[in-house]
């Protein structure tokens, strides 16, 4: 009796893995960026460096869902028993556009993936001071955003140094 079992073991793992392997091209394939909505993403990154870099604070909240969103840097201390408060735009805008300080952000290695109205973009980026003592810094940045009408917004934006 314990091979038989041991058949209809291997049997139901092998359906349940073929099983996998058919649907999983299937859901893959609703998370792909249309051309239209991948132009309009890509649109929303460059306005954000252009605003970042031209110190265009109207312009750069204009790409925010509103000011209240989680916007922060993580760092390794967020992982300690009390949870950070993650909707620190205000620290970014004072830092970024009323510090007196003037910056440069690039971004590289951009991915972007969508469903519908959602959409997840991963990027690294590097912030260069251009005023100032001139410093620099690298991180990793995750965006989501949520499409309004037919404008696509920051829902949130963590990232790290």
């Amino acid at each position: 009796m314990k091979p038989l079992h041991i058949c209809v073991g291997v049997l139901a793992i092998s359906l349940i893995g073929a099983t996998l392997a058919v649907a999983s091209p299937a859901l893959t394939a609703i998370h792909r960026t249309s051309s239209i909505d991948r132009q309009a993403i890509e649109a929303l990154l460059a306005s954000y460096t252009r605003c970042v870099t031209e110190h265009d604070e109207a312009g750069f909240r204009a790409l925010l869902l509103d000011e209240k969103i989680p916007f922060a840097s993580v760092q390794e201390s967020a992982a300690s028993a009390n949870p950070p408060d993650l909707r620190q735009y205000e620290d970014f805008r004072q830092a970024v556009f009323a510090s007196g300080q003037r910056y440069r952000e690039k971004f590289y290695n951009v991915r972007i993936e969508q469903h519908g109205p959602l959409a997840q973009v991963s990027l690294d980026f590097l912030t260069q001071q251009i005023s100032g003592n001139r410093r620099s810094s690298a991180g990793w940045k995750v965006l989501q955003l949520v499409k309004v009408g037919d404008r696509w917004k920051i829902a949130s934006a963590l990232y790290t140094f």
